[in-house]
């Protein structure tokens, strides 16, 4: 399983808790509105934050091996199921502008306000940081896709090449068979012509022996007649 995505779940679950907390307990036992306006406001932001952790778990499942996402993405669903039921009950806590009027002071305004904008910078930082990481994954998806497309053009000129030398051979095969045949034409020629010679040799050595046996014959039969 990749490193990475457990690192992003185990930011989301410890997130995602701080959240439950801060609605279920915080907010609902403060009573103070600017207290209580402070506490739903960081509850917000670290909804955005949980939803773009969830968004880059979703971008590592891309380049996860296929045999790992069966497991994994039921997952990033049932955490962004969890996201939408936080943010049904943060909506269930509010406060009005009239409440703040009421319940605020400007000594507690400073100090809110102080410590509202140091946890949004830490936020702000960490969300950077895993835009940074984001951003570092997409290149290696890159590298690794031009890679993958540069071995694919790769193989697919030996292939080519490979078809060309087929063809060539088989070029080669039919002129040599042709030859062959040719050939096979030419020795049944010769064949032929050799019988033809061997019977006629036979007959020509026959006419000599019926000639000799004629001049014998009329050279001692006839002649003794």
């Amino acid at each position: 399983m990749s490193g990475v995505f457990d690192t992003y779940e185990r930011e989301y679950l410890a997130l995602q808790h701080a959240i439950d907390e801060k609605i279920s307990s915080e907010i609902a036992a403060t009573a103070a509105p600017d207290a209580k306006k402070r506490l739903l406001n960081q509850a917000k932001r670290e909804i955005e934050e949980a939803e773009e952790i969830i968004s880059q778990m979703e971008m590592e499942l891309v380049s996860l091996p296929a045999a790992f996402k069966p497991q994994l993405q039921p997952k990033v669903r049932t955490f962004k199921e969890d996201i939408k039921k936080a943010k049904k009950a943060l909506a269930s806590h509010t406060v009005t502008d009239r409440d703040l009027l009421l319940g605020s002071s400007a000594s507690g305004a400073n100090i809110d306000s102080i410590d509202g904008g140091s946890a949004q910078r830490s936020r702000m930082l960490q969300g950077t940081e895993r835009l940074q990481e984001g951003s570092r994954r997409l290149e290696e998806a890159r590298q690794l896709a031009l890679e993958t497309e540069a071995a694919g053009i790769d193989t697919l000129g030996h292939l080519n090449q490979q078809r060309e030398q087929i063809l060539k051979t088989k070029d080669r095969l039919a002129i040599a068979d042709s030859f062959i045949v040719k050939s096979q034409g030419v020795l049944r020629k010769m064949h032929d012509t050799m019988m033809a010679n061997k019977f006629l040799t036979y007959g020509i050595i026959a006419a000599l022996i019926l000639l000799i046996l004629i001049v014998v014959y009329f050279k001692w039969f006839a002649s003794s007649g």
